[in-house]
């Protein structure tokens, strides 16, 4: 009997087919879900996750890596992820299911790649949300120096995400509303930083020439380049809920990417223009070239960061939980992480689960180690999904209706397993061990899932 989440096409052999799997249909995981989000909010959604804390420390290390060719590096992470996501956004509207890339995966590999993936992608959010809550309590500390550390740093760690919490059990139509103005806002000191900063750069510090005469560091840049645009993927969680998902979603991504690149790019070439080579010894560079101009401007700028990186952490407990809340439909977790509060339609116990993890970790972990492991692990769920793109259209699947074909999809995948490659072969021994052993935690509790489902 052919499984009914993977419909069977015109040459398509159903015996070719697996025998049926764990992972729930479709429409019985998302049963319960509201369609409430729209090209609008879907795209806020999406920049709410691409625009962090990134740009406003990312700058300075390009600069040092790549002196004023640094623009360069953003225009090669934005073909590396827009060849990740023309697989992903293919995938995506073929199986449009909550989790993203753990229903489009379950649906062309089977449970176990489905459920590895939804996990990793869960954890990889998790340490990137943790990484945001320090360094958005760090920025506060600017201007309440006793958020430095301690227990007042605990304490608003905590409140923070006590109040993504209240924000999101609500309803998905809030919090997507929310993430939208949040976005809006965020780009306000981001504008009037290109605005202003325009007026005021250096044709000088544009000349192309390495700090202290150094070599460019290729590597480096290309990581951090590719580094900016993670997030997105994080977006397809709601798949569930999109209206018209085989149009909207890649269309969002295509304008989310595309608007991203750009404002990446004049950002870069703005602070190496106001601050020329000294942009890569400038602790908060953004702050810093516009300080160049006022100090009220760099004031404004510090504020800036704080929202920039909260409007992050809203569109990430938006999405991340729904990934639970699918793994807990399938049998994976516990059935309360499946459950959807009957007056707001939303999945509130994962939302709490996803907070606390994210919490915990906050209040254990540095910067710069969280986001090192979300980077890893991201890597190999970029893979997972542009396979399952690959395997979804061989077999023809649309169980959304009619699907137009992504063009350039192969060539995009080969770019995107390429690059994850090297980029995964830039980890240190101990990283890649602790990636293993998440990989092996998660393989254990599938067959142990399997054994009790038997």
């Amino acid at each position: 009997m052919r499984p009914p989440s993977v419909p069977s096409h015109g040459r398509h052999d159903p015996s070719l087919l697996r025998k049926p799997r764990l992972t729930a249909p479709v429409a019985r995981r998302d049963a319960g879900l509201v369609a409430g989000i729209g090209l609008g909010g879907l795209v806020g959604n999406f920049l709410g996750l691409i625009i962090g804390a990134g740009i406003f420390a990312v700058p300075r290390d390009i600069a040092a890596a790549m002196g004023p060719w640094g623009p360069l590096s953003y225009v090669a992470g934005a073909i590396t992820m827009g060849a990740i996501m023309l697989c992903f956004a293919e995938a995506a509207a073929r199986v449009p299911a909550s989790g993203g890339i753990y229903g489009f995966a379950a649906t062309a590999f089977g449970d176990y790649w489905g459920w590895l993936s939804g996990i990793l992608l869960w954890a990889g959010n998790t340490l990137s949300s943790a990484a945001g809550a320090v360094a958005t309590v760090a920025a506060a500390s600017l201007f309440v120096p006793a958020l430095a550390g301690g227990l007042p740093q605990a304490f608003a760690i905590v409140a923070l995400y006590v109040a993504l919490v209240l924000m999101n059990i609500r309803s998905i139509a809030t919090a997507s509303r929310f993430i939208s103005a949040a976005t809006l806002l965020k780009l306000v000191p981001i504008l009037l930083f290109l605005a202003i900063g325009a007026a005021h750069v250096s044709p000088i510090n544009l000349q192309a020439a390495l700090p202290a005469g150094g070599s460019p560091d290729i590597g480096r840049a290309a990581i951090l380049g590719l580094f900016m645009f993670t997030g997105i993927e994080v977006g397809l969680g709601v798949a569930g809920e999109v209206r018209d998902p085989a149009r909207t979603i890649p269309r969002a991504i295509a304008v989310a990417l595309g608007a991203a690149a750009l404002l990446y790019t004049g950002i870069q070439v703005v602070a190496q223009g106001l601050l020329g080579n000294a942009l890569a010894d400038a602790p908060a560079p953004l702050a810093a070239a516009l300080g160049s101009v006022s100090p009220a401007l760099g004031a404004m700028m510090a504020v800036g960061a704080m929202v920039s990186i909260i409007g992050y952490l809203a569109g990430d407990m938006m999405s991340s939980p729904r990934t639970l809340f699918a793994a807990a439909r399938d049998g994976y977790l516990p059935a309360v992480f499946g459950h959807i509060d009957a007056r707001h339609h939303a999945p509130q116990m994962a939302i709490v689960a996803h907070a606390v993890v994210a919490g915990a970790l906050a209040l254990s972990g540095s910067f710069q180690a969280l986001v090192i492991a979300s980077m890893l692990i991201t890597l190999i769920v970029y893979v997972i999904g542009c396979a399952a793109a690959l395997r979804l259209r061989a077999r023809d699947v649309a169980q959304a209706g009619p699907v137009a074909r992504v063009p350039g999809l192969w060539p995009a995948a080969i770019i995107a397993f390429a690059a994850s490659v090297w980029l995964a072969a830039q980890s240190t021994r101990a990283e890649a061990m602790a990636t293993t052993a998440l990989i092996a935690v998660a393989t254990l509790l599938h067959f142990l899932r399997r054994k009790v489902a038997a």
